[in-house]
């Protein structure tokens, strides 16, 4: 039921990089020929200052044909001040960088409209649920605890607590804990494995609702948005040392867990909007070909070798990149597809047993399941760290699923990593 709104929230995403390149082109005196809104027939068409305004029968994506983009474009003249290939090259990266501002431009106001209008926020370090039996629990952790270092080395953020529990599983682990803001004191704790094998001791981070004035609003959004984009770009190292899976370019997890998450409340999905959309920003700043990152890797050695690259080249590279790129992103949702295919049989066949609840299958155990639809895997670029606790109930102010606003600009993904 939710899958609608979410498919088309992503590609008016789409539609708003483009839109971006199509309002730098402009005031750059680039001809544009052509915007549309959607794909498959055209319902809607307007003509205004030379360009093509189409409305497609599909509202999901869009395009802008920018004149000269397409080095191999009919009738195309070298020297056409309007074109694009002719302009020198400072004005074709910002062309290029423009879809990508657009959209983290779009995250920074929903997120600066969030927190003037009062929005929950994590408490840094602090724990907000434990749930029973856990080992949390057993070493008699509490609400209100803050965790201030593990093994006598202290944490930063969340996140860097939630890489040590999921990084030892069935370790012993000691954690410095300071209750009701004085008292010191150490529990130890030996995280479980979960069914990735990855640490967890069942606790989430708290949450406060608060309401900032308009400075102090624009500052959080700025930190938010910049601790997504430094959490994203370490995951993307460690992907390409070997250290992270290919998760971030599975399309399937994320429209089925974003949709899960935003099904939570209007708020809810607005956070799942900041995070796509500064995934796409981030995933087109990426140096592969095809992608505006790529392209600007080619106007960057123009402007320091003062040679350009044979158009030929360049449009060879450009669609091999792009089919290794689809490539990859259709094998890891054809693998995604069928663990959870695979996970749903073995689900249904535990359900068959006699005797057994049927709730209590694999694939719908509450140690599995969580209340708001799983944390968010954000899309292309910005992957999400292990929780320690995926099964942890959370607060009704934590109930919303992803990208919490911080104090401090600390630990942003909230839930996956709150948890």
């Amino acid at each position: 039921m939710h899958y609608l709104p979410l498919l088309l929230a992503l590609g008016l995403l789409v539609a708003l990089h483009e839109l971006g390149h199509l309002v730098a082109a402009r005031l750059l005196g680039i001809r544009v020929h052509r915007y549309t809104l959607g794909f498959g027939p055209a319902v809607l068409s307007l003509r205004l200052g030379g360009t093509e305004y189409v409305l497609g029968a599909v509202p999901l994506g869009g395009s802008a044909r920018i004149h000269g983009m397409n080095p191999h474009e009919p009738g195309l003249d070298p020297a056409d001040p309007t074109s694009f290939s002719a302009q020198r090259p400072w004005k074709r990266m910002l062309v290029l960088l423009a879809g990508p501002l657009s959209n983290g431009l779009f995250a920074l106001a929903i997120l600066f409209a969030l927190y003037t209008s009062g929005t929950h926020v994590v408490v840094p370090l602090t724990v907000g649920t434990v749930t029973p039996g856990s080992e949390a629990a057993r070493a008699q952790l509490l609400p209100g605890d803050r965790i201030v270092d593990v093994d006598g080395e202290p944490l930063e953020s969340w996140s860097a607590f939630v890489d040590l529990i999921a990084q030892n599983p069935n370790r012993e682990l000691k954690l410095g804990v300071e209750r009701e803001g004085a008292q010191y004191r150490e529990a130890t704790v030996r995280p479980r494995p979960d069914e990735r094998g990855e640490g967890r001791i069942g606790v989430s981070q708290q949450y406060v609702y608060r309401t900032h004035g308009p400075g102090q609003a624009l500052l959080q959004a700025l930190a938010h948005s910049g601790n997504l984009v430094t959490e994203g770009t370490r995951m993307f190292v460690r992907m390409l040392q070997g250290k992270q899976g290919l998760t971030l370019a599975n399309p399937v997890g994320v429209v089925k867990q974003s949709s899960g998450a935003a099904a939570s409340g209007p708020g809810a999905f607005l956070r799942v909007l900041v995070s796509l959309s500064v995934a796409l920003a981030f995933f087109h700043l990426l140096p592969l070909p095809s992608l505006d990152g790529g392209r600007m890797l080619f106007v960057l050695f123009e402007s320091v070798s003062r040679r350009r690259v044979p158009a030929r080249v360049e449009t060879l590279v450009h669609a091999v990149g792009f089919l290794a790129l689809l490539g990859v992103v259709l094998t890891v949702a054809l693998a995604d597809l069928r663990q959870h295919l695979a996970n749903a049989t073995a689900s249904a066949q535990d359900t068959d047993e006699p005797g057994e609840n049927p709730l209590s299958g694999a694939g719908a155990s509450p140690a599995h399941v969580r209340p708001d639809g799983g944390p968010l895997l954000v899309p292309a670029s910005l992957p999400t760290s292990a929780t320690p606790d995926a099964g942890t109930p959370k607060p009704p102010a934590a109930s919303t699923g992803l990208l919490e606003p911080t104090d401090g600009g600390e630990a942003l993904m909230a839930d996956e990593l709150g948890e």
